[in-house]
């Protein structure tokens, strides 16, 4: 009897946790193909390098090949077949990139570019046959970016935006929710203030991009700064000035999140303690000095949550900068995500993209990470 209630014991216990991996494994089969798959595979993409070949690479590089073994100097449009060496340049060549080409198929009028086009043609259907559009290159892709100039750039304003919007939003989001919650129509302010989270970024995007047009009868800025007595005002193009172009973003970035930090820092002060601010006034303490002294240090965790909020949304900014400027003028409003897009799908080279990427992602975990160590620390004040 014992040793059947034992037994009974185990297969109840063996179907629970059959029954909790169960409910589970959809989540994990998610992670899995959404995240970790995806994650592996663009390090792996990172490490490789899109495989080019060019007309003039090849060009030269025969034009080397001859001069090396024969001496003879000569130009990519003298016919291949009377340079001396020609056949052993032309195998040379092309075994570099395991390109199989048939000596039969140069024509006796071909010139030196033209067997260069063909390596190219040759090499471009080898590619496409057996798939080998990369090569391994290992940490050569993220030495590139410390050379790359629109790299450097977009690490430079990503920085710019990192110190500045997260200043700006998290210092007016918690004085509106301060100023507003004493008044009367706090409700309606703070509906109007977070009105602009509800509209995607690149519908703010088209909407800023009016409000900044330079001439002073379309856009908004311009018509309010005409009002003012500025001789021979005549419009300023902010998103066409490099000086101007990322305070102008700012700004516009600011006008979309400040919506939230409100909102979530009226919810935080809302939770003080009414007893607190109560004693504190019946002790002569100013409005300045409750919001210094008690409320600030009270709400402090919410505030580290909506600072690496911000912090995260910067690091991954892109809808705006894409619809206004797409990192002009001259790179000088560029961001990482957005480099990262370009270099993708405009340059269509998917290794490079896949660098920026992976740095990208590594910029985000450490503020993952102290938002996780926040949100455990109120678990266990609130147990």
């Amino acid at each position: 009897m014992k040793a059947l209630s034992k037994w009974s014991f185990k297969k109840s216990s063996l179907l629970e946790t059959v029954e909790y991996y169960c409910w589970i494994l959809p989540a994990l089969l998610l992670v899995l193909v959404f995240l970790i798959i995806p994650t592996f595979h663009t390090i792996y993409l990172s490490l490789n390098e899109k495989v080019v070949f060019s007309e003039n690479k090849y060009t030269q590089a025969i034009l080397m090949e001859i001069k090396t073994k024969t001496g003879a100097v000569l130009s990519r449009y003298d016919q291949l077949k009377r340079a001396p060496g020609w056949e052993e340049a032309v195998q040379a060549v092309s075994a570099r990139d395991g390109i199989e080409i048939l000596i039969s198929d140069l024509s006796e009028d071909m010139t030196i570019k033209d067997a260069a086009q063909m390596l190219v043609m040759t090499a471009l259907k080898t590619v496409r046959t057996q798939g080998r559009n990369q090569k391994f290159v290992g940490l050569k892709n993220y030495a590139a970016m410390l050379k790359d100039k629109a790299m450097l750039s977009a690490f430079k304003n990503n920085l710019i935006w990192l110190v500045v919007f997260t200043a700006i939003t998290v210092i007016m989001g918690l004085l509106i929710a301060s100023l507003a919650d004493r008044a009367k129509w706090s409700t309606t302010a703070k509906t109007i203030i977070f009105l602009p989270m509800a509209i995607s970024g690149v519908a703010s995007g088209v909407i800023w991009n009016f409000m900044y047009f330079k001439d002073v009868k379309t856009g908004t800025v311009n018509a309010l700064l005409n009002l003012l007595p500025i001789p021979g005002f005549e419009g300023i193009a902010f998103l066409g000035r490099p000086d101007l172009v990322n305070s102008a973003l700012i700004a516009a970035g600011v006008w979309m999140q400040v919506g939230f930090c409100t909102v979530i820092f009226s919810a935080a002060l809302k939770a003080v303690p009414v007893e607190l601010i109560e004693m504190a006034r019946i002790e002569g303490a100013t409005n300045l000095q409750i919001f210094r002294k008690i409320e600030i240090p009270i709400i402090l965790p919410t505030v580290v949550v909506v600072v690496t909020q911000m912090i995260i949304w910067v690091l991954k900014v892109f809808d705006i900068i894409y619809t206004l400027t797409k990192g002009g003028p001259f790179n000088s409003s560029e961001v990482v995500a957005n480099r990262m897009y370009m270099t993708a799908f405009n340059e269509n080279n998917f290794q490079y993209a896949s660098a920026m990427a992976v740095v990208l992602f590594i910029a985000v975990l450490p503020v993952l990470f102290l938002n996780i160590k926040n949100m455990a620390y109120e678990e266990s004040v609130r147990e």
